[in-house]
């Protein structure tokens, strides 16, 4: 009976170590409701990144309806993302991630995340090539479209992990607003064929 009791704590503490304890959301919280939002686990789901980035909603129809969801240790995060949907976007508002590499100036690998993001956060004004304002920053994901969702978790978790260590150094109000995109990784169409004049 003692045995029995004390092996049953020892799993009742190890199932409590593993259970989140915490909740982030990204960019706030004021977008999610428990009603009419769609969680898409990204631990257990079995869409790719194209079938996840598809099921987005525009700022006109359905927007903060989806809402990604992973567990980063003892933080249960929630990202609800953004798609491009004919708005007007400066390119200079845009950080680029791929899975293992940033995508401005001449490309840097993932682990220079920090420096980079937090540039692109506080720049203020300073580098012509960043975002203004922190509040016009954006960072678009984009990996292979047929990685899973445990792969975008890998890109998501690095991200939202190096964002909230900036934000506690900062202390300065800044919203992570995540877009999801893929059609950089669709070749262009091909040229037209060339027209053969009548006068030849």
């Amino acid at each position: 009976m003692r045995k029995t009791l004390y092996i049953s704590t020892i799993l009742l503490v190890l199932s409590c170590e593993n259970n989140p304890t915490e909740i982030r959301y990204y960019p706030t919280d004021r977008d999610f409701s428990a009603e009419t939002s769609q969680l898409i686990l990204l631990d257990t789901t079995k869409l790719n990144f194209r079938q996840i980035t598809n099921r987005v909603g525009t700022y006109d129809k359905d927007y903060g309806k989806l809402v990604v969801e992973f567990n980063d240790k003892k933080i249960k995060k929630r990202i609800t993302p953004y798609i491009y949907d004919g708005g007007l976007i400066r390119s200079k508002n845009i950080l680029r991630i791929k899975s293992d590499s940033i995508l401005i100036d001449e490309n840097y690998p993932i682990s220079d995340l920090k420096q980079i993001l937090k540039r692109h956060y506080l720049n203020k004004g300073k580098a012509p090539y960043y975002p203004d304002l922190p509040r016009n920053a954006i960072v678009e994901v984009t990996i292979d479209t047929n990685k899973t969702g445990k792969e975008l978790k890998k890109v998501l978790t690095q991200l939202t992990r190096t964002f909230d260590e900036i934000k506690k150094e900062t202390k300065d109000t800044i919203e992570l607003r995540v877009f999801f995109d893929y059609l950089r990784q669709i070749p262009p169409p091909l040229p037209p064929p060339k027209m053969e004049s009548k006068n030849e």
